[in-house]
């Protein structure tokens, strides 16, 4: 009996895999071997009954079905997210059994992406993820990497000024990238959320924007109401006379809405044409906001319940940076000390 892996014909120039008693021909053509296996990890992962004994699991084929679980689960954006590292990862060590994996292999294959910098512990959490899910589907148990040691996260501390917030708005040269970053400004949305609003989700004579897809939706069992201030409401109500379906917020050509991709390409653009600012990213809007109304006197259950929160806990760990704004501090110790 033939293993469980393709293997080349060449009377018929094509390459074959033998399940259950029969041949299914995978790709046409010896060059071809990549999309073989590529067509070969796309059936076993649709076909559990034809998985191999759990020790004889490749990684490719490992990956493949925690994405197909993940396609049909998770969010298109956290979909997208986990194929682009775990396509990585497949590149690297898609041949060998999964069950052989160690922490040494993730290091390793981290080592070999220097740029990803503060991608690595996304990337080795994605990883981590794929075989803790394998083990709870007794595909994989235990799973090799319960040892593996993350990178510790790194916090986005960067507030920025308001002269730093109308200078990076100034930069932007197109308008509908500018309208995308003071949304994010001025909400304290989450990049995704601003992306993905509709006319659909738009409550004018509330002022708000309520989405039921959002990050938080499966522990809180609520929409997400985006309270929206007086310039984010006229930008909507222009918004959604121009785009009554679909995304709201969309690239210049007016045909896609901004993705995660999109979204950090125009960042960098940004920081390479203002390089006297110190270094920010998209969620710096976000953080920037937040530390903005605290500082203002917004209650951290108010601040959590803007920005979307399930609790106070995220506001006071990440966001209120309070300790760095001197003067506001000042102040607070001099009504402490007053009787």
């Amino acid at each position: 009996m033939r293993q469980h892996k393709p293997w080349y014909r060449k009377s018929k120039n094509a390459w074959f895999v033998e399940l259950g008693g029969k041949q299914v021909r995978l790709a046409k053509g010896k060059d071809s071997e990549r999309a073989a296996f590529e067509a070969f990890y796309r059936l076993m992962a649709t076909r559990p009954e034809n998985l191999p004994a759990p020790d004889k699991i490749t990684v490719a084929t490992l990956c493949d079905l925690f994405l197909d679980h993940s396609q049909r689960h998770h969010a298109p954006d956290t979909y997208t997210h986990y194929k682009h590292f775990l396509q990585s990862f497949c590149d690297t060590y898609g041949r060998q059994t999964s069950s052989s994996v160690k922490p040494f292999h993730i290091s390793r294959w981290l080592d070999a992406h220097p740029t990803w910098k503060a991608g690595r512990r996304h990337a080795a959490l994605v990883v981590k993820r794929t075989y803790a899910w394998a083990d709870k589907q007794g595909l994989l148990s235990p799973s090799p990497l319960r040892a593996l040691e993350l990178d510790p996260s790194t916090r986005r501390t960067r507030v920025l000024t308001k002269a730093e917030q109308a200078e990076i708005l100034a930069a932007i040269r197109d308008q509908p990238f500018r309208d995308f970053v003071l949304a994010m400004l001025e909400t304290g949305c989450r990049p995704s959320e601003v992306a993905r609003v509709t006319a659909a989700d738009v409550n004018l004579e509330l002022g708000v924007w309520i989405l039921t897809k959002h990050k938080t939706a499966k522990k809180t069992g609520r929409p997400r109401i985006i309270y929206l201030t007086p310039p984010v409401l006229d930008l909507t109500r222009q918004l959604i006379v121009k785009h009554p379906k679909g995304a709201l917020f969309r690239g210049p050509r007016g045909c896609r809405s901004f993705s995660r991709n999109n979204i950090r390409c125009r960042f960098k653009r940004l920081r390479e044409r203002l390089p006297h600012l110190k270094h920010f990213v998209c969620y710096n809007l976000r953080h920037t906001y937040a530390t903005q109304a605290l500082v203002n006197g917004v209650g951290v259950a108010q601040v959590a319940e803007l920005l979307g929160h399930t609790s106070t806990e995220m506001v006071s760990k990440v966001y209120g940076h309070l300790a760095d704004q001197v003067t506001h501090m000042r102040e607070a110790a001099l009504k402490a000390t007053q009787s």
